[in-house]
C-alpha cells in the first residue's frame, strides 16, 4: 500500500494540470499514489491523465459536486497512511514529501504538517506566504482561527486523525472545506511545520479562489456557527479568538457590499468598528473611490511595507 495518497480534484483544470502532476512525479520521495477525481470536467483533463502510469487512479463524477463533497469522494479511494492535497493549478517542489513525512514518524501526536509556500503569477514569484509572520506549531487551534496561516497545497494529514473525525470534508462547502478540516484537526491534534517553501501557489484570475472569493465570507460564517455547535467548550476556551474571527467577517462582509456597489451598506457594516484604524480608513475610502481602486491602493501599500521591512 502506498504511504501517501495525493488527492487531486479537477474541474476543467487542464490548463495547468500537467505541471501539477509532474511535480508529484518529480518528488524525491516515491512511495505515493495520486487519487485523481474528475468532477465532471468537459475539457481535456481526462486525455492528459492517459499520458501517465498506473500510479494515478482516475475517477470521474457523474455530475459536478461542491468541492467539499468531491474531496470526500476522492478520500474514500485513498489507501495511504498520510493524505496530501494538491489542486490542479499549484505545484510541489521536489523535496516536499521527503521533508514532511519523517516528522509524522518522530511525533505520533501530529495530525497535520504544513510548510511555507511561494505565491506566484504569470510574471514570476511574488512572495513567500510566511515571509513576515511566524508559523505555529503544537496546539494551534486559536492561532489558526484568528489567522489562516496554512495553504492547502502544503498540507499533509495523518489518515488516522482524519478518520477519528465525525466527518472529513464538509459537503456543503466549496471554498473553506480545507480550512474547516484543519481547524477541527487542530482542535484535537498537534501541528508541525517545515520552515521553508515546499510548494508554489498560483495566482490567476481563473482560479476558484479568485472567481468565488466573496463566497468565502458566507461559508466562513456557516463554518464558525457549525464549529461552535460541534466542538466541546470552544466558546469558553477560545472566546477571544472567536470574537476576533467574527470581527474579521464583519469587515469582509462590508467589503463584499462595496464590491457589489452597495457603498451605504458597506459603511453601515464598518460603522461599529471605527475605533479600529483599518475599519476607519476603509470607511472613508468607500466615499471617495471604487472598490477596484481600493484594491490597487492596498497592493501598493503592501509593496511599500515589504520594501521597508526588507531594507
Amino acid at each position: 500500500m502506498p504511504e501517501v495518497s495525493v488527492i487531486i480534484n479537477c474541474f476543467n483544470g487542464g490548463k495547468f494540470l500537467r505541471e501539477a502532476i509532474d511535480s508529484v512525479y518529480e518528488q524525491t520521495y516515491d512511495d505515493w499514489e495520486i487519487i485523481f477525481w474528475d468532477n465532471a470536467s468537459t475539457d481535456n483533463s481526462a486525455e492528459i491523465i492517459k499520458g501517465y502510469d498506473e500510479r494515478i487512479r482516475y475517477y470521474k463524477s457523474d455530475k459536478t459536486y461542491l468541492l467539499g463533497k468531491a474531496r470526500n469522494l476522492a478520500f474514500k479511494q485513498a489507501r495511504g497512511k498520510f493524505i496530501a492535497i494538491l489542486d490542479t493549478d499549484d505545484i510541489w517542489l521536489p523535496q516536499k514529501l521527503k521533508k514532511q513525512i519523517p516528522l509524522f514518524v518522530k511525533n505520533p501526536e501530529l495530525g497535520m504538517i504544513y510548510s511555507d509556500s511561494v505565491f506566484f503569477d504569470h510574471a514570476g514569484d511574488k512572495y513567500n506566504m510566511h515571509r513576515y509572520n511566524r508559523p505555529q506549531r503544537g496546539n494551534a487551534f486559536g492561532e489558526l482561527l484568528v489567522d489562516n496561516f496554512v495553504s492547502t497545497e502544503t498540507m499533509i494529514y495523518r489518515r488516522s486523525a482524519l478518520e477519528s473525525m465525525d466527518y472529513i470534508f464538509d459537503d456543503n462547502f466549496t471554498m473553506v472545506m480545507d480550512y474547516d478540516l484543519s481547524l477541527r484537526v487542530a482542535y484535537f491534534f498537534e501541528f508541525d511545520y517545515v520552515c521553508e517553501p515546499l510548494s508554489r501557489w498560483r495566482i490567476h484570475p481563473g482560479s476558484e479562489s479568485s472567481r468565488k472569493r466573496f463566497l468565502i465570507v458566507d461559508e466562513n460564517l456557516m463554518m464558525i456557527d457549525k464549529l461552535i455547535k460541534e466542538l466541546p467548550d470552544i466558546e469558553r476556551m477560545f472566546g477571544d479568538e472567536i470574537t476576533i474571527f467574527k470581527k474579521s467577517l464583519d469587515y469582509q462582509f462590508a467589503l463584499k457590499k462595496w464590491f457589489l456597489g452597495d457603498r451605504r451598506g458597506a459603511r453601515k457594516g464598518l460603522r461599529p468598528y471605527l475605533m479600529s484604524k483599518k475599519f476607519l480608513i476603509t470607511y472613508f475610502l468607500t466615499a471617495i473611490c471604487s472598490y477596484n481602486n481600493f484594491e490597487s491602493i492596498k497592493t501598493r501599500i503592501k509593496k511599500l511595507q515589504y520594501k521597508a521591512i526588507d531594507n
